[in-house]
This record gives C-alpha cells, structure tokens and sequence, in this order.
C-alpha cells in the first residue's frame, strides 16, 4: 500500500511538471523575445522527448526495476526546470522540454506497466485520475507564484524542492522494499516486482507485429489516445468556433471537459470490479457519441456547452486507462512491458497526425462539422477493440 500511494504522488507529481511550461509561457516567450506561437512546434519537442524515452522504457524498467526508474524521470524533471530558471534563449529551452519529454516517457510508461501488472483497473483508473489532479494543479501553482511574488520562476524552485524530496522518499522506499521482501510471500514479491521472466525477456518493439492482438490493440490505443489529445487541445476552439462565445467561456468549457475526465475515472475507480473493462469501454465509446451529437444542435446557451463537453470528457475518459488495463488481460507477462512502451510512444505520434488532420478538416469541411472527424475516430476505436475481443475469445 505504501508503494501504491508513492506512485500514485509520483503520478500526481508528473501531472503537475507536464503542466508548468504551458500555463508561464506567454511570460517566457516575452523575457526571451519569442513569438509565443511558437508554442505548437515546442510541444513536438516534447512529443520526441517523450515518444523516444516511451519506446524504450521496457528496457530501462528491466534495468533499473521500477522505484529507480521512477527516480531516474524525477531526475529528468529537475534538469528540465533548472534549465527553465537560467534560460535565456529558445536553444535552452528546447533542451529543457527535451528532458522534460524524456522523463515524461519513462514516468508514464513505467507506472503504468506497475499498476497493470500488481493492481486492477480500478487503480489504473483512479492512477490517470491523479495524473488530472497534478495538471489542474500546475497553473494553479503558477498563479501563486505570479500572485505572490511576482515571479513565476519562484514556482520552478518550490517543485524542485518537492522533487528533491520526492526522489530522496523513493530512494529510501526502494532499501525498505529490498530488506522488506526477504519476509515476504514470493509471489507477492513476483508481482510487486520486475519479474526474472521480464529481466530474461528478450521481446522487443518488433514483436507488436508478431504476438497476436499486437498491432490491433496499438492500433486501437493510438486512436482512442489520440481523439483524446486531440479534444483537448481542441475544446476551447471548438466553443468559440461553433456558438460564438467569449474565450473565457470557451476555457470555461475546456475546463468542464476535463473535469468530466477526471470524476469519471475516479468514480470508475470505485466500481471497475464489478463492471468489466469491456463494458466500461463500450460505454464511454456511446457516452461520447452522445456527446458529439450534442454539439450538432445549434443551442446557443453558453451552459448547453459546458454540459456538451462534460459529457464529452465523460466518454472518453475510459478509454486509455482501461485499454491500459486489458493489456494484463491480452498478453502474456513477457509482452506487457513492451506493448505499454508501443502504446505509449506510439499514441503520440498519432495524437500529432490527428490534431493536424484536425486542422485540414476544418478548413474543408468548417469548424460546425469537427465532431464527424471524432464520429469516425470512434468508430474506427470500436470496430479495433471488437476484433481484439473476439481475437482473444476465439484463441
């Protein structure tokens, strides 16, 4: 238990760095002289940092185990906002959300394959819900510092004294796991543990296109991962776009979109026993279907809006730590490490193929139409996850 509450603060705590960049930005781009659109291509530069570092993750866990892991991305995270406090120039800071990508990778992709293999997808759940309570945190934090001190750079040195103690917890939690296991049940420690079946494992990447369910369930999970990313970038643009509204409102909307994500994997927390992942994830396909038929009816009340999106986040917010879930139930030990690696790394290439498809789908077809791209989206997610289904019924 112990163990579980440090990865789920680990979990929190990646939530919370991912979001510091985004929300001072506008103040950084000012200081160096930047254009503060650039914003979209220093997002790429942590989508490689990440992708990368997701790709191989399997192997470092292997490695490393996962406490070591954990640190070795709380690292990263340091390095990036130390470079944040002396930059000067976009050179800098692009090595710095290199970091922060590269230890996004290893953070994500590590927990998870954790909390897959040890706990059920109730946990899983309630792990992507921390995620949401660290990033709602971040520009929060921000907004003090700014506040307070009128120094958003005050908020980059109260989180590396955080992860300073964070990393000296898992440090110490890792020699009380080591002299604690020698009384514990075997397979107990076999399960809270990188396995020797995982350390001898010689499967790699490659292999998605081999095991069977392989590249369907990536597949599945790039889209599903994908139209979520997507969405939320996308939101507040689609509330102004298609009723007209404030930008204020619009955020407002963006904001109910995540907090329907974030209530709903809590509370699925508590019953994803007793429902099924299948169920679960048939259900926020036809949540989120009714959700983009909301936006086809031209209310124009502001608060029709904020519950369109509600109900939005509330449909999808099943779909990746669920997925994430199955792989325990699809593949063998040996495999899961390396299929959450090419989820993980994989989702964001598509998420960046979409929101650009996005963007030439909007152009042709107007903003009014943009919830027919996630229609279909949806669709192509359902028809994937059937056929892992049967595929995994029929062996």
């Amino acid at each position: 238990m112990i163990f579980l509450i440090a990865v789920f603060f680990a979990f929190v705590i990646y939530g919370l760095v991912s979001a510091l960049f985004p929300s001072v930005w506008p103040q950084m781009a000012i200081e160096i002289g930047a254009d503060y659109t650039l914003i979209g291509i220093l997002v790429v530069v942590i989508n490689i940092g990440s992708g990368l570092s997701s790709a191989f993750s399997y192997v470092i866990r292997r490695k490393l185990g996962t406490s070591r892991s954990i640190v070795l991305s709380l690292c990263m995270f340091v390095i990036t906002l130390l470079l944040f406090l002396i930059a000067k120039n976009l050179v800098i800071i692009c090595l710095a959300l290199a970091f922060l990508g590269i230890g996004n990778g290893i953070i994500d992709t590590v927990i998870n394959s954790y909390v897959i293999k040890a706990y059920d997808s109730g946990k899983i759940s309630l792990l992507h819900a921390s995620w949401g309570i660290g990033s709602s945190a971040g520009p929060v934090l921000m907004g003090l510092a700014l506040t307070n001190t009128n120094n958003y750079k005050n908020g980059f040195l109260w989180v590396i004294i955080v992860l300073v103690i964070v990393i000296a917890l898992f440090l110490a939690l890792k020699a009380y796991w080591e002299e604690k296991k020698k009384t514990l049940d075997k397979d107990f420690v076999a399960l809270h543990s990188v396995s020797e079946e995982e350390k001898q494992s010689k499967s790699n990447l490659l292999d998605i296109l081999k095991i069977k369910n392989g590249l369907p369930f990536v597949s599945c999970f790039d889209v599903m991962g994908a139209t979520n990313s997507t969405l939320s970038a996308w939101m507040a643009t689609i509330a102004v776009g298609q009723r007209g509204i404030s930008v204020a409102e619009a955020t407002t909307a963006a904001t109910c979109y995540f907090i329907g994500i974030t209530v709903t994997r809590v509370l699925l927390s508590v019953v994803a026993n007793k429902i099924g992942n299948h169920r679960i994830i048939y259900g926020g396909i036809i949540v989120s279907f009714l959700g983009y038929i909301m936006l086809f009816i031209m209310n124009e009340s502001v608060y029709y809006m904020y519950i369109a999106a509600f109900v939005i986040g509330v449909g999808i917010a099943p779909a990746v730590p669920f997925l994430h879930s199955s792989v325990k139930e699809v593949f063998s030990e040996e495999y899961m490490g390396v299929v959450v690696s090419a989820c993980n790394s994989s989702s964001l290439i598509a998420g960046a193929v979409v929101s650009m498809f996005t963007t030439l789908f909007v152009k042709m077809l107007g903003i009014n139409n943009i919830q027919v791209l996630f229609i279909i989206l949806m669709v192509i997610g359902c028809i994937l996850y059937t056929r892992i289904i049967k595929n995994k019924e029929a062996a």
